[in-house]
């Protein structure tokens, strides 16, 4: 179906005429019709038309729109338990429906059509699909989900209904949880990424969800939070991204059972005290600075019981680069009383990478395009907003 798409997609006609067509195979087609045949054709040209143009997805979107309501979202809604049986179908109207909320906020017409009910149906079909061989369909849902739980973040007096769910049915979505951070692990989509990362700190900041993943899990957790740390680049996305894995760091170490059961403390310690004192090659932003004294503060401080920076002796709360005031100030380096011994990587000889994806070190030993992969607890069960566009 893909390659009849991109036929009509890339010819002259098409390009010519290209709102007509869209908007002929929406009202025509896509919003009328119910017999899958015909459906799938329709949402199938809409989908990949959206993909190769964010333009043409957004036309679509406001062309189905009616009185504040986006039409072709809430009809897929409302028919999306019919296409059980048709996985092909099924995973059609799964994806248009991820790419409109990529691109624009949903309003409140819109979100009421996101029950409950809707949630446990696709959360149940993402246990149920655990073992299939073409895993693709799984994460075609779960990505459904995230951009759901991206559209209540930005909502305004309305409650995050996927938060509400993951409580509700607290022990039976592992493998959604699981499979977000395999996701998390093997994406080189930013956006995805971005999405996961705001559902993980939804989950990491709601008391009822603390010890909703498996130990292991948050250990994998953190070794890709210390490579893309590292590894990500100096690009506003990636800077982006960075901040992003440093927000959901504290809360993952402080609320989880990473707070009893510490993993990792002194790489996290050095990574983090890297980005309050870079070495001269390195730029790194003032909020990516602050978010990394925080956490050394809140965590290392306060939850280890050690002093703030005894690996790299520097003064953490009078190191970063903006107070506040406009004027900058440089760190203050006292005598080293740390018990470690100084790792190689971190002296001031060292040029240690960081990034927030992709990788632009050249030195990197891994990057965001074909990262190493990490094992999950998927096969040890018994070891305890803004719009992408």
């Amino acid at each position: 179906m893909a390659q009849v798409a991109y036929k009509l997609i890339d010819s002259a006609f098409y390009l010519e005429h290209s709102t007509t067509i869209l908007n002929h195979i929406l009202q025509t087609h896509a919003l009328t019709i119910h017999d899958t045949s015909p459906l799938l054709i329709a949402y199938s040209l809409l989908l990949y038309a959206g993909k190769e143009d964010l333009r043409w997805m957004q036309y679509v979107i406001s062309e189905a729109t009616l009185r504040k309501r986006n039409q072709l979202f809430c009809k897929i809604m409302d028919e999306i338990d019919s296409f059980t049986a048709d996985r092909g179908m099924m995973s059609v109207a799964l994806s248009l429906a991820f790419e409109m909320g990529k691109v624009a906020k949903f309003r409140r017409l819109d979100l009421d059509a996101i029950s409950i009910i809707k949630l446990d149906f696709l959360l149940d079909l993402v246990e149920a699909t655990r073992l299939d061989t073409e895993e693709s369909f799984n994460y075609e849902i779960i990505q459904l989900l995230l951009v759901f739980n991206e559209q209540f973040m930005m909502a305004e007096n309305r409650p995050n209904l996927m938060v509400e769910a993951l409580v509700n049915r607290l022990g039976s979505t592992t493998t959604f949880g699981e499979n977000m951070i395999f996701m998390l692990n093997r994406s080189n989509d930013s956006c995805v990424q971005l999405l996961i990362l705001k559902l993980l700190y939804c989950i990491f900041t709601e008391s009822k969800l603390y010890e909703y993943f498996y130990t292991n899990d948050l250990y994998v957790l953190v070794d890709i939070i210390l490579r893309e740390v590292c590894d990500l680049g100096d690009d506003r996305e990636s800077e982006a991204l960075r901040d992003a894995y440093l927000r959901i760091l504290k809360p993952l170490l402080i609320n989880t059972q990473l707070r009893h059961k510490p993993y990792k403390k002194t790489e996290i310690h050095q990574v983090l005290c890297s980005l309050i004192t870079p070495y001269m090659h390195r730029n790194v932003e003032p909020s990516s600075k602050r978010l990394a004294q925080r956490i050394l503060e809140d965590w290392w401080e306060n939850i280890c019981q050690q002093k703030v920076a005894p690996v790299l002796g520097v003064d953490i709360k009078n190191a970063i680069v903006h107070s506040g005031t406009g004027f900058q100030h440089s760190a203050i380096i006292k005598p080293s009383t740390s018990p470690l011994p100084s790792s190689p990587s971190f002296t001031s000889n060292a040029s240690p990478s960081l990034t927030d994806r992709p990788s632009s070190s050249s030195s990197s030993t891994s990057s965001l395009s074909n990262p190493p992969p990490i094992k999950t607890s998927q096969s040890n069960k018994n070891d305890p907003s803004v719009v992408c566009t």
